[in-house]
């Protein structure tokens, strides 16, 4: 792959908020996902993280009917069409001494990129309902919920935009596309030294 290709599916691997209603989604397309996370860095080469797939119907929809979606816009809602058709939940063993917060981040940004190369779109949900995943999985105390990643096809439009002043919330547009803003690369390069 060259840097174009990577650089072209990063700015596709946003995340959605929608979904397409009546998508499939094996438990063989998830292990793939985990797969590819599983051999990104970890902090130590500790590897704390472990992951519950979740493809059946009932409990992807408590999933996504109890996480909080899109906390910076106010006028927003999720219908039960547009929730996702599967889940990853990803924890955090406590008995292994990693970095977990480190190794959440590759992991994700790492199932990111595989879902979109397989067509897919997903959404980090640091909003999961923990109690709702205890009660739904036989989650053993040693593990911490970290995040929920929603996983489906996308029913919306989702586009990189500037930062205009300093505010970097996500908005929805005059035609209702999800807009996220990013600094421009010269407001984070502080210095070079050549």
């Amino acid at each position: 792959m060259n840097y174009k290709d990577l650089k072209q599916l990063v700015n596709k691997s946003r995340c959605t908020r929608r979904f397409k209603q009546d998508v499939q989604i094996n438990s063989k397309d998830l292990e793939e996902l985990i797969d590819v996370a599983r051999v990104t860095s970890s902090a130590k080469n500790m590897q704390p993280l472990k992951y519950i797939l979740v493809t059946n119907e009932e409990m992807v929809k408590a999933l996504a009917t109890t996480a909080k979606w899109a906390a910076h816009l106010t006028n927003w809602t999720q219908t039960e069409d547009e929730i996702p058709s599967a889940f990853i939940i990803m924890l955090n063993d406590k008995n292994i001494d990693g970095f977990a917060m480190f190794d959440a981040g590759v992991s994700f940004e790492a199932i990111s990129l595989a879902a979109n190369a397989k067509n897919l779109d997903i959404c980090a949900l640091a909003s999961i309902d923990k109690d709702i995943c205890k009660d739904l999985f036989e989650i053993e105390d040693n593990y911490e919920i970290l995040i929920g990643i929603a996983i489906g096809i996308s029913s919306e439009t989702i586009k990189i935009v500037d930062v205009e002043g300093e505010n970097t919330n996500y908005y929805r547009d005059e035609q209702d596309q999800h807009c996220v803003p990013k600094r421009a690369l010269q407001d984070i390069i502080i210095g070079t030294y050549k």
